[in-house]
C-alpha cells in the first residue's frame, strides 16, 4: 500500500509541475518579445516599466491562454500599452515625423536592471545623460521578430518625440501596481527569462562561443517550471550558467548563502592529473587528519564524482570551476556533520564549525607575508597582502633587489592597494598593451555589434626596476588577477610561473532578479594582448609548476621553491 501511495504521489507531482508543448512554445515567444521591447524599444512607457515584476505577471497571464488566438490576443494586451507603435504581420507603424526627433537607446553593455555604474544607457535626443563614447551606432528602424505559428511582431527600435514625450502615447497605468510577490512557479520562470533576456542580447562573447540559445531557453523554461523554492530556482539558474564558461557568472541568493556559510577547518587542492583531492591545511585540531592526506570519498561518494557534480553549477573554464568547487565542497549549515574517507582507510567525521567569512585568513590566504627577503638575495612580495604604504615607503629598498618574486595566487585585498602601487611605480606601459573593450549594442540578438577601441592601463614611467622577476599564478586567478599578468607579460617585465589561469576577466555586471536574487556576468570583452581568445581559456604560464604531495606533507610551498630555483639559475 505504501509503495502504491508513493507511486501515485510522484505521478501527481509530475503532472502538477509538467508543462505542455504549447506552454513551452508560448513562454519562448513571450521571452523573446519581452527581451526585445525591454532592452531596445525606447518608448517612455518602456523606459518607466517595472520590467522584473512585469515578467512574473506576463508569465502568469501567458500560462492562462488555451489556444493560439488567446495567446496572440494576450501578447497584444500585454505589450501594446508599453509599446504602442508595435505592429503585427506585414504592416509597420507609419510615422508622421514633422517637428519630431528620433529617439533610440544607446547601450554600453547591459544597463537595464544593472546594480552597478559601469554599464550605462540613455535615450538619444531625450535623456540628459550622455555616454562619452565616440561613434555610437544607430539601430535599425524596426526589428521584425518572428514568433511561432507565423506570428510576426514589428518592434520599432527608433521612435519619435514631440515636446519631450515619445509618440504614440501608451498607457501603463494598470501595470504600475505590480510589485513583489511570494515565490511561486511564475516567479521561478520569470527569473530565468530575465536572466536569459540580458545574456541573449548583451553577453559579449557570442562570437567566440557556439551558444545554442534556443536550447538554453527551452531547457531553462522546463527546469524552472518545476522549481518549488528559491533554493531550487537558484540552483537551476546556476546550472544554466554553466553553458557560458564565464567565471564572473554567479547566481547569488543571500538567504541561502548566509545559512550555508560554515565549513570544517580544512583546505584542499585537487590534482587534476591524478584526480586526487589532497588536504593542504588544517584549522584547529582534527584527530587523525594531517596535511598531505588524500580524500577518496565524501559522505560515501567518490571524491571525483562529488567534484564533478558541484562543478556543473559553476560557469567558467574547467580549471576555474574546479577551484571554485573546492570552495563549496564542504560548505553547509552550522555544526552539521560530514564524513570523509582517506586513502589509508581511515573514516573521519568532520563538523562544519567555522564561519567562513570570520576565518578568511585561513580559507582565502596561503600565507600572511607582505614583503619578505628570501636567501638574502630575493625579495618576495605577496600581492594579496601588499599595501600601498609599504610600497611607497620602500621604493629604493625594492629597487635594490636584482631578483623578485611577485605572488599573485591570492586576490589583492580590497583597500590594500599594493599591487596597483607596484604597477604604477615600476611597470610602465612600454609596449602600449591593449586587451579590453566595451560593447556598443544597438540591435537585438547581438546583431551588428560594435566594440570600443581596445584599451589598456597606459601607465607612465616612474622608477626603473632592474631585476629578474617571477610572477606566480594558478587556476584560481581571475579578473584583476589576470589583468596583471596580461599587462606585465606583454610589457616584458616578468616570467610567469605556476598554472594556467581561469580565463575570466572584464568588469562584472550585477543584475537584479526577483526575490532578492542577482545574476552577474562579464559585461565587456577581454582578449589576449596578441588579439587571440582569452575567455574560458586563461593564460598559460611560461613555466608550469606541478603540485607536489611531499611538499604539502612537509609544509613547503612548491611554487615559491621553484621560483627561487629559477631565479638562482645563472
Amino acid at each position: 500500500m505504501k509503495t502504491k501511495f508513493l507511486f501515485f504521489f510522484t505521478l501527481l507531482t509530475n503532472l502538477i509541475f509538467a508543462q505542455t508543448k504549447d506552454e513551452i512554445q508560448n513562454l519562448k515567444d513571450f521571452a523573446n518579445i519581452y527581451s526585445v521591447i525591454r532592452h531596445f524599444h525606447p518608448s517612455d512607457e518602456s523606459a518607466k516599466m517595472k520590467w522584473d515584476f512585469f515578467a512574473v505577471y506576463g508569465v502568469e497571464e501567458i500560462l492562462k491562454t488555451k489556444n493560439q488566438k488567446e495567446f496572440q490576443d494576450k501578447i497584444k494586451e500585454l505589450f501594446l500599452p508599453i509599446a504602442p507603435s508595435i505592429t503585427f504581420g506585414e504592416k509597420e507603424h507609419q510615422w508622421k515625423a514633422q517637428d519630431t526627433r528620433p529617439v533610440y537607446w544607446c547601450n554600453m553593455g547591459l544597463a537595464s536592471g544593472s546594480k552597478g555604474e559601469t554599464y550605462k544607457r540613455f535615450r538619444k535626443n531625450l535623456d540628459e545623460f550622455n555616454l562619452k563614447i565616440k561613434d555610437l551606432p544607430i539601430p535599425e528602424k524596426v526589428y521584425k521578430l518572428k514568433l511561432s505559428n507565423n506570428f510576426d511582431v514589428n518592434i520599432p527600435l527608433i521612435v519619435y518625440e514631440i515636446n519631450g514625450k515619445t509618440i504614440p502615447e501608451g498607457n501603463i497605468e494598470k501595470f504600475t501596481k505590480l510589485g513583489p510577490n511570494t515565490f511561486d512557479k511564475n516567479t521561478a520562470i520569470a527569473n530565468f527569462i530575465i536572466m536569459w533576456s540580458g545574456l541573449r542580447h548583451f553577453f559579449p562573447y557570442q562570437d567566440e562561443m557556439q551558444i545554442d540559445w534556443d536550447k538554453i531557453l527551452v531547457e531553462g523554461i522546463k527546469a524552472t517550471f518545476k522549481n518549488k523554492s528559491e533554493e531550487e530556482n537558484m540552483f537551476t539558474l546556476r546550472k544554466i550558467s554553466h553553458y557560458f564558461n564565464d567565471g564572473h557568472m554567479w547566481i547569488t541568493y543571500p538567504k541561502y548563502s548566509q545559512i550555508n556559510s560554515f565549513s570544517p577547518g580544512i583546505k584542499t587542492q585537487f590534482f587534476r592529473n591524478t584526480n586526487q583531492l589532497v588536504v593542504t591545511n588544517i584549522l584547529g585540531d582534527v584527530p587523525n587528519l594531517k596535511k598531505g592526506d588524500i580524500i577518496t570519498k565524501i559522505n560515501g561518494e567518490n571524491t571525483k564524482a562529488v567534484i564533478d557534480s558541484i562543478k556543473e553549477y559553476w560557469s567558467g573554464s574547467d580549471q576555474y570551476n574546479i577551484n571554485n568547487t573546492l570552495r563549496e565542497l564542504f560548505k553547509g549549515k552550522e555544526n552539521t556533520e560530514l564524513s570523509i574517507n582517506l586513502e589509508d582507510g581511515k573514516l573521519i567525521t568532520l563538523k562544519r564549525n567555522y564561519k567562513i567569512n570570520q576565518n578568511m585568513e585561513f580559507f582565502n590566504q596561503d600565507n600572511s607575508f607582505e614583503m619578505k627577503e628570501l636567501d638574502k638575495e630575493i625579495l618576495y612580495l605577496n600581492l594579496q597582502n601588499l599595501t600601498t604604504e609599504n610600497v611607497e615607503s620602500n621604493i629604493e629598498y625594492i629597487r635594490s633587489f636584482k631578483k623578485i618574486i611577485l605572488d599573485l595566487r591570492g586576490y589583492p585585498k580590497k583597500g590594500k592597494g599594493g599591487a596597483n602601487s607596484m604597477i604604477r611605480n615600476f611597470f610602465w606601459d612600454r609596449n602600449n598593451v591593449k586587451f579590453m573593450a566595451y560593447p556598443k549594442i544597438e540591435n537585438p540578438f547581438f546583431e551588428n555589434v560594435i566594440f570600443t577601441d581596445f584599451f589598456g592601463w597606459n601607465y607612465k614611467k616612474k622608477h626603473e626596476l632592474n631585476a629578474k622577476i617571477v610572477l606566480l599564478m594558478h587556476e584560481g586567478n581571475g579578473s584583476y588577477q589576470e589583468s596583471i599578468p596580461q599587462y606585465l607579460k606583454a610589457n616584458n617585465f616578468v616570467t610567469t610561473m605556476g598554472r594556467r589561469t581561469g580565463g575570466v576577466n572584464g568588469n562584472i555586471n550585477y543584475v537584479n532578479l526577483l526575490t532578492g536574487m542577482t545574476y552577474s556576468f562579464t559585461g565587456m570583452k577581454v582578449r589576449n594582448t596578441d588579439g587571440s581568445q582569452f575567455h574560458g581559456l586563461g593564460l598559460e604560464p611560461d613555466i608550469i609548476i606541478d603540485y607536489n604531495l611531499e611538499g604539502i606533507k612537509n609544509g613547503k610551498d612548491t611554487f615559491i621553491e621553484k621560483a627561487v630555483e629559477y631565479l638562482n639559475k645563472e
